[in-house]
């Protein structure tokens, strides 16, 4: 038996820009952020910690996220097994229920009538239930044992998104989880569109969810020097892909889900697709911890388009990992101008994080989504905050300040993360 067809027949996605696709989309076409100052962190406890003056107090996050308003809107009844689960769950395994939800409802799909063996998950998550983590130690330290939950390991273990979205659809098929950094979602959604390309599923919600923006994660990255500083006084300009003068990322929190359906499965249903996933590539770099490496990116995006046997000249738009860290922002920027040679001048690239910021482990799966709504809708969003091109990323095309109309056959979606780990996936207008 060949290789089977993949395609893409049902997206869902929260994000600090919306809490559903549309409204996301939406924001994303007219360059309005999703980064704003935080107000989740007590000013005492701020005080305790001794934060220094310049420490980011900006994040992507979803102020108003409630999963049981969420469930009221999208099912006739929230149950008790409902309320259970958002009781028990970490807001991380919440994200990626909503969601899944408007994935397999947007797919059109009857669960009911599909053989649940052949429905999967894979799910991704970089740092799994870390908010619920710091409270169990904060209750340990302040109260003892006896005041630890006993909810706390299924809260903070990053499977539990995939294990709870599986349950409550009941797909029996490949349930994964997976933790490679920032290049978790994109690898979720290659690997469940391998499973589905090898004959092991016929169905799979594949994708990525995060809420680790916490006073901790926060200090941790602050400390390595990872954050964009400087921009407590104006959010909303401090992610600056392949600006001159990015200083680093900004934490975001959410989720991205995609539903991928084998092609004579989704055709048998009359399903609507909103494109073919064709290409999918794996590398690491085996060169450093946090630093990404170009010729692990290079390597990483070759093995995506031959995967999908296409060329450089192939590809119209690239959504790059792009988090507007100075060394990330220009190896990146190098790997691709590289492969693409006499055609970069001539591709279309933007970095949407400007905009939802970096969602870490979700961040491949959002811009995952980005990149086939590109496909269907015939635009690719802009990347704001770009005033001064940084030199070092000059010689593509970078969209910016508005989105720009464009025939979009296939686009390039590329995810690194620290360990030296890259994830890059090709997507291909659907046409028959």
């Amino acid at each position: 038996m060949g290789m089977r067809r993949v395609v893409i027949t049902g997206i869902g996605m929260v994000t600090s820009m919306g809490l559903d696709v549309p409204t996301v989309w939406n924001r994303l076409l007219t360059g309005k952020s999703g980064v704003a100052r935080l107000t989740r962190f007590d000013p005492e406890l701020m005080k305790r910690y001794r934060v220094p003056e310049d420490f980011p107090i900006i994040g992507g996050v979803i102020p108003d996220f409630d999963l049981k308003q969420i469930l009221q809107t999208r099912k006739d009844e929230v149950t008790k097994e409902d309320l259970k689960q958002i009781k028990y769950t970490d807001r991380f395994t919440q994200f990626a229920l909503a969601a899944s939800m408007e994935a397999v409802q947007d797919s059109g799909l009857n669960l009911e009538a599909e053989d649940p063996e052949r429905a999967g998950v894979i799910i991704a998550s970089g740092m799994g239930g870390v908010a619920s983590w710091e409270e169990g130690v904060k209750k340990l330290l302040a109260e003892g044992v006896r005041r630890v939950s006993p909810f706390l390991v299924p809260k903070m273990i990053p499977n539990l998104a995939a294990g709870n979205v599986s349950i409550r659809f009941k797909a029996k098929g490949p349930n994964i989880a997976l933790s490679t950094a920032c290049a978790a979602g994109a690898h979720a959604i290659g690997l469940a569109y391998r499973s589905i390309q090898i004959g092991e599923a016929d169905l799979m919600a594949a994708g990525g969810t995060e809420a680790a923006v916490t006073i901790l994660t926060l200090a941790a990255f602050y400390r390595m020097g990872a954050l964009a500083v400087g921009y407590n006084d104006r959010p909303a300009a401090a992610s600056r892909p392949f600006d001159m003068n990015r200083s680093g990322f900004v934490m975001s929190e959410g989720c991205g889900i995609m539903v991928l359906e084998e092609l004579d499965h989704a055709l048998a249903r009359n399903a609507n697709i909103y494109a073919e996933i064709i290409g999918f590539g794996m590398s690491g770099d085996a060169h450093h911890i946090t630093d990404p490496d170009k010729e692990g990116a290079r390597r990483c995006i070759q093995l995506a388009l031959k995967d999908g046997g296409v060329t450089p000249a192939d590809i119209d738009y690239v959504n790059p990992h792009a988090t507007a860290t100075p060394v990330g922002d220009r190896n990146e920027s190098l790997a691709l101008i590289e492969i693409f040679g006499d055609a970069a001048p001539h591709l279309l690239v933007s970095g949407t994080k400007s905009m939802t910021g970096h969602l870490l482990g979700a961040a491949g799966a959002v811009e995952g989504i980005f990149s086939v709504l590109s496909i269907r809708d015939g635009v690719v969003p802009p990347t704001i905050n770009l005033d001064h091109i940084d030199p070092a990323c000059a010689g593509l095309d970078i969209v910016q300040g508005q989105a720009r109309s464009a025939d979009i056959r296939h686009v390039l979606s590329n995810s690194f993360g620290f360990g030296g780990t890259n994830a890059a996936l090709v997507f291909k207008k659907f046409a028959g």
